[in-house]
């Protein structure tokens, strides 16, 4: 299994990974589009009475959002094609609406950059800022949704690049050549004390803290982990909430999800597996396939 992940300090390439920093004006833009089907599902579980989780994804060059049960397909022009998860949080307030805002304010905001030119990672970076701070202002005018909060992990697809943001811990994976690895780097209290060689990663998975997040979307100043990977024909991109990783694991994650599984099989069987494990959470997954 390989581990991929973005990184917030200075960022030096290693031979062979897919993984870049961005730098601003050294962007690459791919001109020509990719294929991409994808498709999203989303289930309350087994234990929570409502569903904290929101996610879309939207064809940024037509406004198009996906809504159905099957596959959408589009290119990756210029404009590109966004995928989010946002996983309100459960114990604050209004976890829901604070995942909504994250959502539609993020949708809204890389709308209107597709609109004025070609979106980036930089747009993504300062759209996800802006929509963070639209979760604080909305908390702050109301005591009932005082301190909500929510995770945000959205990939830009556009050209041959995909640009892949996050807040929290929800994650993104590339599936690739029958190998998963994890392209984002949980932002979480036992994510840190494992990086510090503090803690296993096994001892975390069983941590009663495990669910203490360093950042969230609404607070007053968030830092977006930014990254961009080279995606090729046959790479899947899943997007999951934490409904998912905490009770299937990585491998399980690859059996499901990865080629040639068909994609409303792959999101169905991903769902199936959280709740054959009691699903305490709620779960969204969003498979996405590069033609």
């Amino acid at each position: 299994m390989a581990t991929w992940y973005l990184v917030t300090s200075s960022f030096s390439r290693e031979a062979g990974s897919p993984i870049a920093r961005v730098h601003g004006s050294r962007m690459i833009h791919r001109m020509e589009g990719r294929l991409v089907r994808a498709i999203g599902k989303t289930d309350v579980g087994l234990v929570r009475e409502t569903n904290e989780d929101a996610f879309a994804l939207v064809d940024l060059s037509t406004g198009q959002r996906w809504q159905g049960r099957h596959p959408t397909e589009w290119r990756t022009t210029p404009s590109g094609v966004l995928l989010v998860v946002s996983d309100g949080m459960g114990g604050a307030r209004a976890g829901e609406i604070a995942s909504a805002l994250s959502v539609e304010g993020v949708l809204e905001g890389m709308l209107q950059g597709a609109k004025r030119g070609r979106p980036d990672g930089e747009t993504l970076r300062r759209v996800i800022e802006q929509a963070s701070h639209r979760v604080h202002e909305a908390g702050k005018r109301r005591p009932d949704r005082r301190g909500m909060g929510a995770t945000m992990t959205a990939v830009l697809l556009t050209g041959d690049t995909a640009f892949v943001a996050q807040i929290g811990d929800s994650r993104a994976y590339l599936l690739r050549d029958g190998e998963i690895g994890q392209i984002t780097h949980d932002q979480s209290y036992v994510q840190m004390l494992v990086d510090a060689g503090v803690m296993t990663p096994e001892e975390a998975t069983l941590s009663p803290r495990r669910n203490i997040i360093l950042q969230v979307m609404g607070q007053e100043v968030v830092r977006v982990v930014l990254g961009r990977i080279d995606v090729r024909p046959g790479d899947r991109l899943i997007l999951c909430s934490d409904g998912l990783t905490n009770v299937v694991s990585d491998d399980a994650l690859n059996e499901a999800a990865g080629a040639p599984a068909e994609l409303v099989r792959a999101s169905e069987d991903l769902i199936g597996r959280t709740l054959d494990e009691g699903a305490p959470d709620n779960v969204t997954v969003i498979v996405a396939e590069v033609r």
